[in-house]
């Protein structure tokens, strides 16, 4: 391949960052691209890649086709999806500046090159003193057939590249793959002895008029310890989306009591009844007491509103106050303190306080408040769980459509809030998407905020499993796609969070209590050195 461009590299080795990642690690090195916004400002778009990085592309290719999308280009995710959508907008992780391979838009013009074929190359990373790292991105990838996307490292100049990532026909879904969409790739790799610097390269190599790969947010950390005993971490049990089914939420508690027999507290992210009348809490207050009477239910119940709990023929405030004398509370909002084995573990509930519309209508008191609770929280150096029941837009599944997009009143201001708060990690239910798409949990990042932004989390449902389909945002629709019953464990350690994604089968049916999905947040406000 040949160096189209290839930025400058004054000094090759460079001083480790002296900061501490979303998993309570050391960053040894960062690249976001919006260091780039100036250069893409001007026509949407630049192929010069940031400073010691280069932008390799086949020979065939230096000429013909779309020059916007000529090998690895710069751009915006709003530039890149105003060329097609084409599920181009489903990468809700990007942040400003990404990096874009597409094949498929580079072919829209005369004189394309049978393949597309292109290399994005780092700068020089030094790794000397480490025997093992971690490389990590955020990842958008569609693929196609006989399309590859690839990740090496390279140490020290030595010709060799060792493959750390291959995506292509025998491990991908052809044309859409819900868990390589609006995801994050976490690759571990070996440094060999003495090795002072890496060099990654992200290849696409497709024939034409094949898909597209975008990357954002690229680290290289150290890795993190093994995880401590579960013996000594503080459990939670969450789900969501009862709505009606009281008999896969009896379910679904057994299970949790089966695997977290010891559990401070449940967590329940709203929708627990399908309208708000009293006959349906009834049942819902069934299943607790039977859960009680059983000796498996958990101290302390935190529940969510959702937008069941007010759909019944009544007032928005004679549905609401059944909702808060489930909860025990006052307020839609509020603060808890669960202890464990693991110590303390601080929840903060937050919520729609007035009627329709928009879904998600609060006030002053209630925003003020929580960013009083958060810079409590972080000032303490501790993980905090927040709960509601809509997601904020750009997060976990699903919340790039339009209608969840803007569910609150303040999306702005709460995800703004959030992103200088990496010790957040944002529970929320409503969409009922799969467990098994890529962005169950996003790692949300904000201008002007903290580098790793907040993590937010899909808990699940106990109730139908919903999808999209279409290929254009301003076109999506969604159809349910099976019954379910899923919901989450979390374990809090002292140095960490750990998260794991479940199936608990459906009521009456075999018990599955099947993990899906297993996630680790180091607390990022501990300054721990690698070990």
């Amino acid at each position: 391949m040949s160096a189209a461009v290839a930025a400058p590299l004054a000094v090759m080795e460079t001083t480790a960052v002296a900061e501490e990642s979303r998993l309570g690690r050391q960053i040894l090195w960062r690249e976001s691209f919006n260091g780039l916004s100036g250069a893409v400002a001007g026509d949407g778009y630049t192929h010069e890649p940031p400073r010691g990085w280069a932008v390799e592309v086949a020979p065939e290719m230096e000429a013909g086709g779309v020059d916007d999308w000529r090998g690895w280009s710069f751009t915006t995710r709003e530039y890149w999806t105003a060329a097609e959508d084409q599920l181009r907008f489903r990468f809700g992780r990007a942040d400003d500046v990404i990096a874009v391979a597409d094949s498929d838009e580079y072919d829209d013009a005369p004189g394309a090159a049978e393949r597309f074929d292109t290399t994005l190359v780092s700068r020089p990373v030094r790794v000397f003193g480490h025997a093992e790292l971690e490389l990590t991105f955020d990842s958008h990838l569609r693929p196609w057939t006989g399309q590859s996307a690839t990740v090496t490292v390279e140490f020290d100049g030595s010709g060799e590249e060792t493959t750390l990532l291959r995506y292509d026909a025998t491990n991908t879904t052809n044309d859409y793959d819900g868990d390589l969409a609006n995801s994050t790739e976490a690759l571990r790799f070996s440094v060999p002895s003495g090795a002072r610097q890496a060099v990654f390269r992200w290849r696409l190599d497709a024939p034409r008029n094949s898909w597209y790969w975008a990357i954002d947010s690229v680290s290289v950390r150290t890795t993190a310890t093994p995880t401590p005993s579960l013996n000594a971490a503080t459990s939670l049990w969450v789900v969501s989306d009862i709505q009606g089914h009281p008999g896969d939420f009896a379910h679904g508690l057994r299970d949790l009591d089966a695997v977290r027999p010891d559990a401070a507290g449940l967590l329940i992210a709203g929708d627990i009844v399908p309208t708000g009348t009293t006959a349906e809490w009834r049942q819902i207050d069934d299943v607790v007491a039977g859960a009680t009477a059983d000796g498996i239910m958990p101290e302390q119940l935190v529940a969510a509103i959702g937008n069941h709990e007010s759909y019944a023929a009544e007032s928005w405030e004679t549905l609401r106050d059944r909702f808060l004398d489930f909860a025990g509370r006052d307020e839609v909002y509020g603060e808890y303190v669960l202890t464990g084995r693991g110590g303390s573990v601080p929840v903060l509930v937050i919520g729609q306080e007035f009627p329709r519309p928009p879904e998600v209508g609060m006030s002053d008191e209630q925003v003020e408040w929580l960013d009083r609770r958060l810079d409590h929280w972080a000032a303490r150096k501790k993980q905090v769980l927040v709960m509601a029941h809509f997601p904020l837009g750009d997060t976990v599944s699903a919340s790039w459509i339009p209608w969840y997009h803007e569910s609150y009143d303040r999306n702005d201001e709460l995800t703004a809030l959030f992103g200088d708060h990496p010790n957040v990690i944002f529970l929320t239910g409503h969409t009922h998407y799969p467990f098994e798409l890529g962005d169950w949990a996003v790692r949300r990042r904000v201008p002007g905020g903290h580098p790793d932004g907040f993590l937010a989390v899909n808990t699940g449902a106990m109730h139908v499993e919903w999808d999209a389909r279409g290929e254009n945002t301003s076109g999506i629709s969604e159809v349910v796609t099976r019954d379910i019953n899923r919901g989450l464990t979390i374990d809090v350690c002292a140095d960490r969070v750990v998260i794991e994604a479940r199936d608990f089968g459906l009521a009456g049916s075999t018990d599955v209590n099947e993990v899906l999905r297993h996630l680790e947040v180091g607390n990022p406000l501990l300054h721990g050195r690698p070990r």
